[in-house]
């Protein structure tokens, strides 16, 4: 007997929408933190410069550059993403 797919499909595209949607909210956080890093000019080097000391407080291994560095690397994650937004946002209800 064949086995009826649709219930499974059914949920794997509830599941799927559901993680799009997860996504899209963190990426609209991440945005509005990284606007922050920027208007608060944490990585200038500048007086409001994050420190190693600082960024060290809540994560013990890392550095104010390594910070940096994944802050960078969210910028880019954020220019793919909203270079295919318009494609995710259909998946919201």
């Amino acid at each position: 007997m064949a086995q009826v797919l649709t219930t499974k499909q059914t949920n794997f595209v509830q599941r799927y929408a559901t993680a799009v949607q997860s996504l899209l909210s963190v990426v609209d956080s991440l945005i509005l933190l990284d606007a922050e890093f920027a208007n608060d000019t944490y990585g200038t080097g500048g007086a409001n410069a994050l420190t190693d000391t600082l960024v060290q407080t809540v994560l013990p291994a890392s550095t104010a550059v390594l910070f940096n560095a994944g802050e960078a690397s969210v910028v880019t994650v954020l220019t793919s993403v909203a270079s295919v937004r318009s494609s995710l946002e259909w998946m919201r209800p």
